[in-house]
């Protein structure tokens, strides 16, 4: 894959925009709000032990996690509802925006929590107007070191980003040579006997390798499906009957983005290590399970007696890194041996705002 060194500033900027959707989504799961009340929890403790707070420091920690508590959850909960807006950002408009949000939130509630305290007698050492900016710095406090460790989180992610690409390129100088040499072979056989096989032999051949080459980072299901379909069917001319997929697809099928050349490698693995080692047919099951939040893929061969490293581990863990980039931890896959045959099984969240309840 070229890389193209001019303009750095602007691609690191739609590197940073590319990685945000993957970020911002996880305020929505449980993992993170538990994480949230925990240091949350952390930070009023924190703020009780301190010197000089005298024999109330357990009421006082029980009032101070209250108040942190409403401002974490409330924050989490404006941050997960207006995620899709926020993620078209710029990364310093999106931290500006959260760090204002949360300074907002942080001062309706402090108002309200003043109101309310008051009103069950608790006699309070300081103004209104003191508590609220003594709860202001503390939330600007936090919101700051919540932007460095964010920041620390963004670095990680452009460094597993550059080794997906780095992999990418990988896969694909393994997909040249390898599946290239066979196609050859197949058409050199095809051309006297079939010569019309022979051309949409070509075809589609020439149709794999432009999706292999592509400088696209993104493909849709529907697209995945024709690549895996076109790689078979050349696959087909040269393993003949030994070589049965069966397609288990909605019609018709969802429509969402994921990662390019994520089941053709997987579909690519089933045959070199399914088919092309045995001597009679090699059954092949690809599958779409459409949920209500969530899509399932799965890939599905005969186990080979002897086949210890079954599959190829660089592709899985390609795919498994830009899942993560695209996806965060909204996507997975898994592969191993089930009832006898290798499954591999792709879950990719929906995206195409037809989930039903």
């Amino acid at each position: 894959m070229p890389v193209h060194p001019t303009n750095p500033p602007a691609r690191d900027a739609a590197r940073d925009r590319a990685l945000l959707p993957a970020a911002l989504p996880a305020f929505c799961t449980a993992r993170v709000i538990l994480i949230t009340l925990a240091m949350g929890a952390a930070l009023s403790l924190l703020l009780t032990l301190v010197p000089g707070v005298g024999p109330e420091r357990w009421a006082r920690f029980g009032t101070t996690l209250w108040l942190v508590t409403w401002i974490a959850l409330v924050t989490v909960a404006l941050l997960c509802a207006a995620r899709r807006w926020l993620d078209r950002l710029p990364l310093p408009t999106l931290l500006t925006i959260i760090v204002v949000l949360l300074l907002t939130v942080t001062a309706v509630t402090s108002a309200v929590a003043f109101g309310a305290l008051q009103s069950i007698g608790w006699q309070p050492q300081e103004t209104a107007g003191e508590f609220l900016l003594h709860n202001l710095a503390i939330a600007l406090l936090v919101g700051l070191i919540g932007i460095w460790v964010f920041s620390l989180h963004l670095g990680n992610a452009r460094q597993i980003n550059a080794a997906a690409e780095a992999r990418l390129s990988a896969l694909h100088a393994r997909i040249r040579p390898h599946f290239l040499f066979n196609s050859l072979n197949t058409v050199a056989e095809l051309v006297h006997d079939r010569p019309e096989a022979a051309e949409q032999a070509v075809l589609d051949l020439s149709r794999v390798f432009r999706a292999a080459l592509a400088s696209d980072s993104t493909s849709t299901l529907a697209e995945e499906v024709e690549l895996a379909r076109r790689y078979l069917d050349i696959e087909h001319w040269r393993l003949g009957e030994r070589l049965h997929v069966d397609w288990q697809l909605p019609e018709p099928l969802p429509t969402i983005s994921l990662p390019i050349l994520t089941l053709q490698p997987l579909v690519e693995n089933a045959v070199r290590h399914s088919v092309e080692r045995q001597a009679g047919p090699g059954p092949i099951r690809v599958e779409c399970r459409v949920g209500s939040r969530s899509i399932g893929l799965v890939i599905e061969n005969d186990l080979v007696t002897g086949d210890d490293h079954h599959g190829n581990g660089m592709a899985l863990a390609n795919i498994r890194d830009r899942l993560a980039l695209m996806f965060g931890e909204a996507a997975s896959l898994r592969a191993g041996p089930v009832d006898g045959r290798f499954r591999v099984k792709l879950v990719l969240p929906r995206t195409d705002g037809e989930a039903t309840p």
